[in-house]
């Protein structure tokens, strides 16, 4: 029965992706999220000779404080439009280590989803070079339950799935690790919260396809959480997609970043001390 019931859900969900362009006009909406980091320092490690535990720490606050962000996501029926308004944080502005920590996230732009289309687009940035990821969307395999909460005014249900994350390790300087950069592929459960009461199955981030709309969801490094939701504002909803950068999959893009890893790994390798910095992966 239980099955059953996931099944009618997830068929709901695929329903209300897949209304036309017409009705999705009708119904619009922008969401407020807010981001904290929740690693608890097992995702993010810095060790080395030299690196003191005060440094260590030092370190791990200003990468916590880097991914407490503030993002909105402005919505229709069919399509969304994810980015990053403002940094709670200061992310560090100086010194070795904040260009490992840049460049092991890189940066995003604006992420586009089209339920309709079956179409993410997502501006990205690594080491100056500009980037236009151009994908289908990708399925998760939620799990439905009955557990429920209240977030704000909304009643939400849990749902889960599990996934496959990788995480880069990269070592600098003189030791066994010299020059090297490696990828670990860990296995982590997300765990979201939707809203059937704001019917669309979009999501923060890379997260989306429930008969609902997410309000928070933690995918085992960190949490987005809903703060503020806006249901057919009067000025209406403006959805842009990303046009700038060269053109790439999501595969080849990920192929380019852990080639610019090991280009990094090469560059800051040979003389002084060992510096392993080991970075959590991305939400997909």
């Amino acid at each position: 029965m239980k099955k059953l019931k996931n099944q009618i859900l997830l068929v709901l969900a695929i329903l209300v992706a897949g209304v036309g362009t017409a009705y999705a006009q009708n119904f619009q909406g922008i969401a407020t999220y807010q981001s904290a980091s929740s690693s608890g320092g097992q995702q993010i490690q810095f060790k080395g000779e030299g690196i003191t535990p005060a440094m260590e720490k030092q370190l791990a606050d200003a990468m916590k404080k880097a991914n407490q962000k503030e993002f909105t996501l402005n919505f229709n029926l069919s399509e969304t439009s994810w980015k990053e308004v403002e940094s709670l944080g200061n992310a560090p502005t100086s010194g070795t280590a904040t260009a490992f920590i840049t460049f092991g996230g890189s940066s995003s732009g604006t992420k586009y989803r089209n339920t309709a289309d079956n179409l993410y687009l997502e501006e990205a940035s690594l080491m100056g070079k500009a980037f236009l990821v151009k994908d289908e969307l990708k399925n998760l395999a939620w799990e439905l339950t009955d557990e429920t909460k209240k977030i704000g005014e909304y009643t939400v249900q849990k749902a889960v799935y599990s996934k496959v994350t990788q995480r880069s390790m990269m070592s600098f300087g003189n030791g066994d690790e010299e020059g090297e950069a490696k990828t670990v592929t860990d296995t982590i459960k997300v765990e979201a919260w939707y809203t059937p009461q704001i019917p669309v199955s979009h999501g923060p981030d890379n997260f989306w396809g429930l008969p609902g709309l997410i309000l928070e969801v933690n995918d085992g490094r960190k949490t987005l959480l809903c703060t503020k939701v806006v249901l057919n504002p009067a000025d209406g909803v403006e959805i842009k997609k990303p046009r700038k950068g060269k053109k790439v999959n999501r595969e080849e893009y990920a192929k380019i970043q852990e080639e610019k890893l090991e280009e990094m790994s090469e560059k800051y390798s040979g003389g002084g001390n060992t510096r392993v910095i080991k970075i959590g992966g991305g939400n997909q």
